[in-house]
């Protein structure tokens, strides 16, 4: 059997905490079966407390063998299983956006204050998440990719194999002889996501190899470089990122800096960030105008992803809440 670099408990080790609980998001799927392989055979030797969750979508007229399968392979490691079913509303989001919201929602259902679910999220992904983001317009921070760490709920969401090629995990599988689901919408390149992957990234990949290697690394960077931007900015201006930020005090800054400690008070209150476009009409209202009780701008993701936001005005501060 051919070692794994990356695919092994040693390396998982410096993710996951082995004294709590652990959750694992199950989906069948390749990335998944080969997270819970590798935990599941290491769970006695490591003493882990390791439960799989499945969540059926029932999109799919496969669904219920999908989720005996996940059961079944989680039996034959003697892991705990546990498989929620969800009905999907796009809502005017997207189904990819609604199945989303829908698994987090009952993940968040699990996880208490130290817990962690884990997702098997890999380096093509934070590629894929990358570039959909650059083509729907994002700012520096959306370049940033992935996060490994990050709360969700009352507990952690956690993705270990944001290292981990998608080759090493075909190769972990093959190698391991792991049966695990194909889903047939992968093959739908009317998904934004399932096209880049199978269209467009193969080409860019075959003429610079090891393609999604080096979008990474670039992530890396910037990650780097906004998380030293933002300590000075807390430094500098800590005491005007808030939800209720005077309009006086803005008012010496310059309006770069403005934009900034908004754009950092809007992320604080887990509100999706606004557009160029939108941000300048906050400045426009807000600051270069004479703002009233009625002033509002207000704004939300096509994606329903994040809350949507709003801008009002009140005893000469600018506040910023969620759309109700």
């Amino acid at each position: 059997m051919l070692a794994h670099k990356l695919l092994n408990i040693e390396y998982l080790k410096q993710y996951i905490d082995f004294k709590k609980k652990i959750y694992i998001a199950y989906s069948g799927g390749i990335d998944s079966t080969v997270l819970v392989d590798i935990l599941g055979k290491n769970a006695h030797k490591f003493n882990l407390d390791i439960t799989a969750i499945h969540i059926n979508h029932n999109l799919s007229k496969n669904s219920h063998t999908w989720e005996n399968h996940c059961r079944e392979f989680c039996s034959d490691l003697n892991l705990n299983f546990i498989s929620e079913s969800v009905e999907i509303c796009s809502s005017g989001g997207g189904i990819e956006s609604a199945a989303r919201k829908a698994r987090y929602e009952i993940f968040c259902k699990y996880l208490n204050n130290d817990g962690q679910i884990l997702t098997a999220h890999h380096i093509d992904d934070v590629t894929e998440t990358i570039f959909l983001r650059l083509l729907r317009g994002t700012g520096i921070d959306g370049l940033q990719g992935l996060k490994r760490h990050r709360k969700l709920g009352k507990g952690q969401l956690i993705r270990p194999f944001l290292e981990v090629s998608k080759k090493e995990i075909k190769d972990y599988a093959k190698n391991n002889d792991l049966n695990y689901i194909s889903d047939e919408s992968n093959e739908n390149n009317e998904f934004d996501r399932n096209f880049l992957r199978n269209q467009i990234f193969p080409k860019l990949d075959k003429r610079w190899n090891d393609f999604s290697s080096r979008v990474s690394k670039m992530s890396k960077i910037i990650e780097e470089r906004n998380n030293n931007f933002s300590n000075l900015l807390y430094k500098n201006y800590g005491n005007l990122i808030s939800n209720v930020i005077s309009k006086k005090e803005l008012e010496t800054l310059d309006i770069d800096i403005v934009k900034e400690i908004i754009r950092s008070s809007i992320r604080n209150e887990n509100i999706s960030i606004p557009n160029s476009k939108i941000l300048n009409e906050i400045i426009k209202t807000f600051i270069y105008s004479n703002p009233s009780a009625k002033s509002i701008v207000s704004w939300s993701r096509a994606d329903k992803d994040q809350q949507a936001g709003k801008i009002t005005y009140k005893d000469g501060n600018i506040i910023i809440s969620t759309q109700e």
